[in-house]
């Protein structure tokens, strides 16, 4: 039997059994070159997905296959979400194999930061791990930036050379969406669900040497909070615009909430030998997130009230009942000034003024990092990095 791939997923194609991957009518793959198979097709055209019995090790499996054969990889780091995006198993490809980093989404930041801020804060963190890229490029799927100079890049390293770019990147990266623009066209299959990719696809850039590969979407080990709701409440964390920012004054005892997903009590800070301009001093941090997400400061005995009430929207009905049942942990970590609190998948705080002490109330397994702030400006990045949970 003629051999056929889906050109949106990369399955293998065959018309024999409807419910597994890569199905398709007999009679469109005798008759029809390109095409779809019917869960891209749904996916497409009416934005169904139908559950895949792939794991994550298939998926890294079939990423690891692609990489053997690379000249190069383009890892994907999403800015607004960057643990969640930057996880071992990428950096272990990155120790290894030559590559030019793209670092995604960075048109949502606000606008006091400078480009070279950020480039000069994400080769720190690069170095952190020991590793040196060819070169770093700052893209937006979303506005095109940066697209053609991720193609310029390539060629100054391959000059008169056809090479394999392999692409990859944790799920709901922007991987596709990224390949769709190098190669000018639509042709990989994009949706808001994980997994859409299930095989790598290999396309030619045209009027290039260069053969770029999607790959599927790696799962990281390590939970984003976004993956523990729905789909549809999920994208309503990702900012559809500039990311949004607040910034509070905190008095011991008072509890901040990330919506109603996660919450944190203001602990006294233990600081020793106190000057008078310490003595009564009130932490300042800014809190940023998606504009969706509802930023309130309350006291610890109303915490109960706001969550149980529909004083925040996000989470309703049997979603939040479900959201819920997860086993929350609660522990105490202190956040100096010029340090970010992350909490991969919803957003972060920035401490302008500490150090802040807190107990962090967050579902089990959410990856919560305290990072050398990605807005320090002229200050240098302390080369310490400490992982909370």
């Amino acid at each position: 039997m003629i051999s056929k791939k889906c050109t949106g997923c990369g399955m293998e194609l065959q018309f024999e059994d409807e419910k597994k991957e890569g199905y398709v009518p007999e009679e469109k793959f005798i008759m029809e070159g390109d095409l779809l198979c019917q869960r891209c097709f749904k996916i497409k055209n009416y934005g169904k997905n139908s559950v895949n019995n792939f794991k994550s090790e298939d998926y890294s499996k079939e990423v690891l296959n692609s990489v053997k054969k690379s000249d190069i990889i383009l890892p994907i780091f999403d800015i607004i979400d960057f643990e969640g995006s930057f996880t071992e198993e990428i950096l272990d490809y990155l120790r290894d194999y030559r590559s030019i980093v793209l670092v995604n989404k960075t048109d949502l930041l606000p606008g006091f930061v400078h480009p070279t801020e950020i480039a000069d804060w994400i080769k720190d963190r690069l170095a952190e791990e020991d590793i040196v890229p060819e070169n770093i490029a700052f893209i937006s799927a979303k506005s095109k930036y940066g697209i053609n100079g991720v193609i310029r890049k390539i060629k100054s390293i391959f000059p008169d050379k056809k090479v394999k770019a392999v692409v990859l990147g944790v799920s709901n990266v922007g991987k596709s969406s990224v390949i769709n623009l190098l190669l000018g066209k639509n042709k990989i299959t994009t949706s808001k669900y994980s997994g859409t990719t299930l095989k790598s696809i290999n396309n030619k850039i045209p009027d290039t040497n260069i053969t770029i590969t999607d790959t599927p979407g790696l799962i990281p080990k390590e939970k984003r909070l976004s993956d523990m709701i729905s789909v549809e409440t999920g994208l309503k964390l990702v900012p559809a615009g500039e990311i949004s920012r607040k910034t509070f004054k905190l008095e011991e005892g008072q509890v901040f909430m990330f919506d109603a997903f996660c919450w944190f009590k203001v602990k006294e800070n233990n600081i020793v030998n106190k000057t008078e301009e310490e003595i009564g001093y009130k932490p300042i941090f800014s809190a940023y997130s998606s504009k969706n997400v509802k930023f309130h400061l309350t006291k610890e005995e109303r915490v109960e009230e706001l969550l149980e009430g529909d004083f925040f929207e996000l989470l309703k009905g049997e979603e939040k009942k479900k959201y819920f049942e997860n086993e929350f942990v609660t522990f105490k970590t202190t956040v100096k000034e010029n340090e970010d609190l992350v909490i991969s998948g919803l957003g972060w705080i920035n401490v302008k003024r500490g150090p802040l002490t807190i107990e962090l109330t967050v579902p089990k397994g959410v990856k919560t990092v305290v990072r050398p702030s990605i807005f320090k400006g002229k200050n240098k990045l302390e080369k310490i990095f400490k992982i909370i949970i």
